[in-house]
């Protein structure tokens, strides 16, 4: 592997790092949201593909 090919892959991981914790943060706002409405919060962590206990640490 060379410089050059380091460097993107490490562009590429910047990158991805950046638009999987906007993608975090859009579900703990929609998921806060959405218990803050009255949802159901089983619901929600079904929705979350997480535990309950995840949910309630919202």
């Amino acid at each position: 592997m060379t410089t050059s090919k380091v460097a993107l892959a490490a562009q590429r991981y910047e990158e991805a790092e950046k638009a999987r914790q906007a993608a975090a943060n859009d579900l703990k706002a929609e998921s806060a949201a959405a218990l803050a409405g009255g949802e159901d919060e089983e619901k929600v962590a079904e929705a979350m593909h997480c535990s309950l206990e995840e949910v309630k640490q919202l």
